[in-house]
């Protein structure tokens, strides 16, 4: 017989403890570690108490809420530790204080954006908008009317097709198109009711962050920009409550650090991915992000950790589970892709050979910009024996970026390019790689298309 609830489930709690990557027995622990500290008695706290306040079985006791405050460096009203009777009876300044700290701690993210939208819409203030500014004294307009059910639903259809898009349109293009139905939906999200509606809106915004995110790192060679809007999107994610969409988007946002050989950074951001998968994903889902792990340990310079996590991809991907619709970046063939990589980099060429020989047949209608990559890695792995055939595989790849312009796959071909020797065939193809230079979007074009 299932658990009767007394309260609502605390995502806000739950979303703080995943996003640092702890399980429910590390929470229970630092919090008997910071009850030792005061000199306070263990009550015979369990990680299954833990538990029972994230779904709402139990409400924690206040001998427990002060540490949760102290151990996440949060107040009580950002952890969900509030009942609305105590909300309702805090003292109208403090609720100001409060809400004029959150906006200058989230101005840094969103630079420029309208901050007291934003804070609206993925904090969920309600009822308290009024009370914010636009910074300048100024109070913002009330509301017009609620967002209905039908206009939620068309909203994640633009984002369907945006994604869709994504493959075959120019990137700067789908990149402002998408960013503009980013910033559409957090004006959305400001006057959506709780419940159902809501949630349809926030994990439709929260994919249309993620899609801006992509593009501006893949596409755009802009990382800054992709950062911020990966922290859009893993915001809205709290809001709907949706583990797997929150590990896909820390794992994107795991790849900024982790391009840069920042692997401490990189990975805590994947510990809390694999958190959030904790609580559900597919296979296609699991075998993804051990791939992230592996590219980034690979280009941290750690070639062993990268084919442990091959091997776990490899593992996972015959798993059991469901994977969502919107996990169109994914498949065996990328998979492959990877592993090509990781082989790659440890050294193993027939081995990466092998392997991107299968990514390349196995590549469907949307692999255009993977082609780039995987053949600029083919010619890395026959670049030791076989010059002349890297550089036959360097210009079919040149050819795919003709086609369809990757930054990430441009990047590989002129690193594959820098190591073979010199002459008339890699002379022609560096011509066509400088011609395709003049024509890409220039770095920097996501920022400037950024709202502000």
């Amino acid at each position: 017989m299932p658990v009767k609830r007394r309260y609502p489930p605390n995502r806000q709690l739950a979303w703080e403890r995943l996003q640092r990557g702890w399980s429910y027995e590390e929470l229970c622990e630092r919090i008997r570690r910071s009850m030792r500290g005061s000199g306070e008695t263990d009550t015979g706290l369990t990680a299954n108490t833990v538990r029972r306040w994230e779904t709402g079985e139990r409400w924690p006791d206040p001998r427990y809420r002060k540490h949760l405050v102290t151990i996440f460096g949060k107040p009580a009203s950002e952890l969900g530790l509030l009942t609305p009777d105590e909300l309702a009876m805090r003292p109208v300044g403090e609720v100001v204080r409060e809400i004029r700290r959150l906006l200058n701690m989230i101005a840094d993210q969103v630079e420029g954006m309208d901050r007291a939208t934003f804070l609206r819409g993925l904090l969920g203030v309600g009822v308290l908008g009024p009370l914010i500014g636009d910074g300048s004294g100024h109070r913002s307009p009330e509301p017009r009317g609620k967002v209905d059910p039908d206009t939620a639903e068309a909203y994640a259809r633009v984002v369907d097709q945006q994604a869709a898009l994504y493959w075959t349109a120019p990137p700067g293009e789908i990149f402002q198109a998408s960013v503009a139905h980013t910033r559409l939906g957090l004006g959305l999200l400001r006057t959506a009711p709780a419940g159902p509606v809501r949630e349809t809106l926030a994990h439709a915004a929260a994919r249309s962050a993620l899609l801006s995110g992509r593009t501006a790192f893949f596409d755009l060679d802009d990382p800054g920009s992709a950062a911020r809007l990966f922290k859009i999107a893993l915001a809205a994610t709290k809001e709907c409550g949706d583990h797997p969409l929150a590990s896909a988007v820390l794992a994107h946002a795991a790849f900024v650090p982790g391009f840069a050989g920042e692997h401490s950074s990189a990975f805590g951001l994947l510990e809390a991915a694999f958190a959030h998968a904790w609580h559900g994903v597919g296979p296609l889902t699991r075998a993804w992000l051990h791939c992230v792990a592996s590219e980034i340990a690979a280009r941290c310079g750690r070639p062993k950790e990268c084919m442990r996590h091959i091997d776990r991809a490899d593992r996972a991907v015959d798993g059991r589970g469901e994977d969502p619709g919107w996990l169109d970046f994914f498949d065996t063939a990328r998979l492959d892709g990877f592993a090509g990589y990781s082989a790659l980099i440890a050294g193993q060429h027939q081995e990466a050979a092998r392997r991107l020989r299968r990514a390349l047949d196995g590549l469907g209608p949307n692999g255009g910009k993977q082609r780039s990559v995987l053949l600029a890695d083919l010619a890395a792995a026959h670049a030791p024996t076989d010059p002349d055939q890297a550089a036959a595989l360097l210009g079919r790849a040149v050819d795919a970026l003709e086609e369809r312009w990757y930054a990430v796959g441009r990047d590989r071909v002129s690193g594959v390019l820098r190591t073979l020797p010199s002459g008339a065939a890699t002379k022609a193809l560096g011509e066509r790689l400088d011609e395709l230079d003049r024509r890409a979007p220039l770095p920097g074009l996501a920022a400037e298309a950024l709202p502000g």
